[in-house]
């Protein structure tokens, strides 16, 4: 089925263009006029009318689609994105999930029909050709949670990759050689085509890739606990608390292990093991910046940082590791 982005590229005109001659909210040049009809006759295109029901306001945005706002990154945003709108009258705009490619597209059309100045859009789904186009065509649009090399600055990125690098080699120094790594299932999208394309530290180590369950009484899955596994690292900041615990419950001391979990809290902050933390308030403060009117350009990709912390447990399970060397 074709959308408004098949529109705008066969037309050679931007979304923009594309949803002002189907709403008829401005003046746009007949020469774009007759294109744009043109493209939507050869396409055989029918316009999504459900968005243009949304709203009259000519002062439209921003808008967040997400896939939940119980994320930490989303609710940090959420909250200064509110008041960004509240202080300038203009209404925020907000939907969460979406389970397909095709959701994804319908959700992103609706409000770009509506003409949003700025839009935060987290994609799992979408190919990253057509979320590039989408990019191209829309200077509004920040991607979250993705990484487009030719639109770094429309890219609001965590780099998961380049976060557990420094778990791993922290792990692969201490001489660990089989490492479980557990994540979200959107971590997982993320990361699972990357491991294999990653020299050292990653080739210094087997390391075992899995997906958490989404409850955080019962994470653990048997292949994590079963698994050969000496030390553990958990990128979920909602679940490495519960699985740390678990971990601790179900392994206790017939099989030492060391840990390293992530957190969305500041550095420093008191946790029992050690941890990456993620730079939740920073990245929210950036993307914040590109909403704004100003729509400053996102600078640079984010990293974990690293805090090494030791309990009793790992303390023996290194001294161990010396005396064995």
């Amino acid at each position: 089925m074709p959308t408004i982005i098949d529109v705008a590229k066969k037309a050679g005109v931007s979304v923009a263009t594309v949803s002002r001659i189907i709403n008829q909210t401005t003046f746009v040049s007949e020469s774009k006029v007759e294109k744009v009809q043109q493209a939507i006759k050869a396409l055989n295109f029918t316009p999504n009318y459900h968005a243009q029901n949304l709203t009259n306001n000519p002062k439209i945005g921003p808008a967040m689609i997400v896939q939940s706002i119980q994320d930490p990154l989303t609710a940090t945003l959420l909250k200064e994105l509110s008041a960004h709108a509240s202080a300038n009258s203009m209404p925020l705009h907000l939907v969460s999930g979406a389970h397909s490619e095709q959701q994804e597209i319908e959700m992103l059309e609706n409000y770009l029909s509506l003409g949003v100045q700025s839009l935060y859009f987290e994609s799992v789904y979408m190919k990253e050709e057509r979320l590039a186009e989408f990019v191209r065509l829309h200077p509004g649009l920040l991607v979250a949670k993705r990484y487009l090399p030719a639109y770094p600055k429309q890219c609001l990125h965590l780099d998961l990759v380049a976060s557990l690098w420094l778990a791993v080699k922290l792990l692969v120094e201490r001489g660990h050689k089989q490492l479980s790594v557990m994540c979200e299932a959107q971590q997982f999208h993320a990361i699972e085509q990357s491991l294999s394309h990653i020299d050292s530290p990653f080739k210094q180590a087997n390391i075992s890739l899995s997906r958490l369950s989404h409850d955080p009484n019962d994470c653990l899955n048997r292949d994590i606990v079963c698994s050969k596994a000496s030390a553990f690292v958990c990128l979920s900041a909602r679940l490495s608390w519960p699985v740390w615990q678990q971990l601790k419950d179900q392994l206790g001391a017939s099989k030492p292990f060391e840990f390293i979990g992530a957190s969305n809290n500041a550095a420093d902050s008191k946790a029992s093991y050690s941890t990456l933390y993620y730079p939740v308030q920073a990245m929210a403060q950036q993307a914040l910046g590109f909403l704004s009117a100003s729509q400053q350009d996102v600078s640079k990709v984010f990293i974990a940082q690293l805090q090494e912390r030791y309990s009793e447990q790992e303390l023996c399970y290194l001294q161990d590791l010396g005396a064995a060397g």
